[in-house]
């Protein structure tokens, strides 16, 4: 016996799918980079600086893959989480429910459930490319790092604390934006009946 869908796949638009393939492109760079620091850079690289710049410690080059393997992990669940929103809402809405979200989208025309759950997709796509945009601003920054043996220990420790506070304020606003449109929506069609 099948299971009934609850909501009925819409596809993305166009910014939507846009938004899906630059994230997926900077996954994609994130690991080139990766994989050329084994062919480009030496077996030997320093790895640790101090605050003014200088290597305190070095390891192998295959460190990036490491690195690159970390920094993939959330951008590859956005990505997954993105590409089967419907599969994981129908099957596991456990899930991927936010409290908000989950009231919201409850008290939609059931023609508009479709359009909110691609914004709030969305929405996760746009965080996850401008994390991802950062992250990899980072693997650069440790790949030009190790060919000069010297890094700016304050950009190294600065980049990472501002970029998850920008992605938290960007995805609440989002989200919040959203949350408004959404309950003006859902009056308008309580107004109507």
């Amino acid at each position: 016996m099948a299971t009934r869908l609850r909501y009925k796949k819409v596809p993305f638009d166009n910014i939507g799918k846009s938004m899906f393939s630059f994230l997926l492109a900077e996954l994609i760079c994130i690991w080139v980079v990766a994989i050329f620091s084994l062919f480009l850079l030496p077996t030997v690289i320093p790895l640790h600086f101090s605050f003014n710049g200088t290597p305190t410690s070095s390891g192998l080059n295959s460190t990036l893959m490491v690195i690159a393997l970390l920094f993939s992990v959330a951008p590859a669940i956005i990505l997954v989480a993105a590409l089967f929103r419907y599969e994981l809402l129908n099957k596991y809405p456990y899930l991927l429910v936010v409290p908000a979200f989950y009231a919201g989208i409850k008290s939609v025309a059931s023609s508009r459930k479709g359009y909110w759950i691609n914004q709030y997709f969305k929405i996760l796509l746009v965080a996850g490319s401008y994390l991802s945009c950062i992250l990899l601003v980072i693997i650069l920054e440790i790949y030009t790092a190790a060919q000069k043996s010297y890094i700016n220990g304050y950009l190294a420790v600065v980049i990472p604390m501002i970029s998850i506070v920008v992605v938290a304020v960007l995805l609440i606003l989002l989200l919040k934006d959203m949350y408004k449109r959404m309950a003006v929506e859902s009056k308008a069609k309580k107004r109507r009946r």
